[in-house]
């Protein structure tokens, strides 16, 4: 069974839909999980549990919906453009022309160019540590500019076959340290958890939604009416 605590947002006091999740209850097999939405110091929303640790990884598992990988992580690959073996630190990810290419986790925007090898190409520092690089877009997102900042899941542009490529494809690269690792074999990074100066708001937000979750062992789904205190109906 579940409980969902959910904004209600009204339009000239009457009702207009929900908005969103504010927190959320799983129970199953005497288990139960929670999740509730807080936003950071950096001003993002984003899901923990009641420890305060985040339940988001810091990447996703691929930057793009693709319709297969067609060239995988290996140091001796042979080119189909250049016809010779080199080696390819990097995932290749077909998909039709004009497919959303999304970034993998938070970061900032350090390249953004053009070369006749990549093609359209934007590489990104999201941390000390990480780097991603992705190459051969048709073009670029709107408004994508050097020293953006970017949230996981965000649009940078879309697939292409510019620079050396045979036909449409991401190809895709992930580098910690400044040395190239191969994306499928990383092991999940959770993100950053509450921070310990606003743990304490954070355990009261806490303490506010689980007499709300709680209310009810069957499946319901709670809305809170956005500017007010009120209890969750069911639906």
């Amino acid at each position: 069974s579940f409980s969902v605590l959910v904004e209600k947002r009204l339009r000239d006091g009457k009702f207009a839909t929900y908005g969103r999740i504010l927190a959320a209850e799983f129970r199953n097999q005497g288990e139960t999980y929670r999740a509730y939405l807080f936003t950071d110091e950096k001003g993002s929303p984003a899901y923990y549990n009641e420890e305060g640790k985040s339940l988001r990884k810091a990447f996703l598992k691929a930057p793009l919906a693709f319709s297969r990988i067609s060239s995988g992580f290996t140091q001796r690959r042979f080119h189909p453009v250049l016809k010779t073996y080199r080696p390819h630190p990097a995932i290749d990810y077909a998909a039709p022309t004009g497919t959303p290419i999304h970034t993998v986790a938070d970061g900032v925007v350090i390249q953004k160019a053009f070369n006749k090898y990549n093609g359209n190409y934007v590489r990104l520092r999201h941390n000390n540590s990480f780097e991603t690089l992705y190459n051969h877009m048709s073009r670029f997102a709107s408004g994508l500019r050097v020293g953006s900042r970017v949230s996981q899941g965000q649009t940078i542009g879309h697939v292409g076959a510019t620079g050396l490529a045979t036909g449409p494809h991401l190809d895709f690269r992930l580098y910690k340290n400044g040395t190239p690792i191969n994306p499928l074999t990383i092991r999940a990074i959770a993100s950053a958890p509450v921070s310990s100066k606003r743990f304490a708001e954070f355990q009261a937000l806490v303490k506010s939604c689980n007499p709300r979750l709680e209310a009810d062992s069957a499946v319901r789904i709670g809305a809170l009416d956005r500017n007010t205190d009120a209890k969750p109906e069911p639906l």
